[in-house]
């Protein structure tokens, strides 16, 4: 399993027009635990299946680790009942040098995320952006996504 720091601000999107024009990549995962410290999520992107572990940090900074996962084991895990899912289209907005991830969530918002190379990186916010949610529990992926019942 590999690790690395992530270092993420995210804000909600006030003009979600900014993706018209380029394509998406749907995202689908579960999250099979979650609570104030960690995150465990299966999610499947690119035809392949992922385990990811993040820890709760900052908020603007934490440790994530990714392992890929088997075929059957991603699909096992993926089908749990109980779990939480989120289904997001995820599109990629070039803005002054970095790359934002502009996320639409099926029944959800529109949230905005750029990876830093530091916590304390300056960052040129676009104007289609609004409030900036970094580190609010009600905006965390797992938050969003809903019981596979619902």
């Amino acid at each position: 399993m590999r690790a690395h720091l992530e270092v993420e601000r995210r804000f909600l999107v006030r003009e979600p027009s900014v993706v018209h024009g380029t394509e998406g990549i749907e995202i689908a995962q579960v999250y099979l635990f979650a609570d104030e410290h960690t995150v465990l999520r299966v999610g499947r992107r690119h035809g392949g299946w992922r385990l990811t572990v993040k820890d709760s940090g900052s908020g603007l900074v934490r440790r994530e680790y990714h392992a890929e996962l088997p075929e059957e084991f991603g699909t096992a895990l993926f089908a749990s009942s109980s779990a939480r899912r989120s289904v997001k289209r995820r599109y990629l907005v070039p803005y002054a040098g970095r790359e934002w991830l502009v996320d639409v969530y099926r029944d959800g918002p529109v949230l905005a995320e750029v990876e830093l190379p530091a916590a304390d990186a300056e960052l040129a916010v676009p104007a289609w952006c609004g409030a900036e949610v970094t580190g609010d529990p009600a905006y965390a992926d797992h938050a969003l996504a809903r019981k596979a019942a619902e």
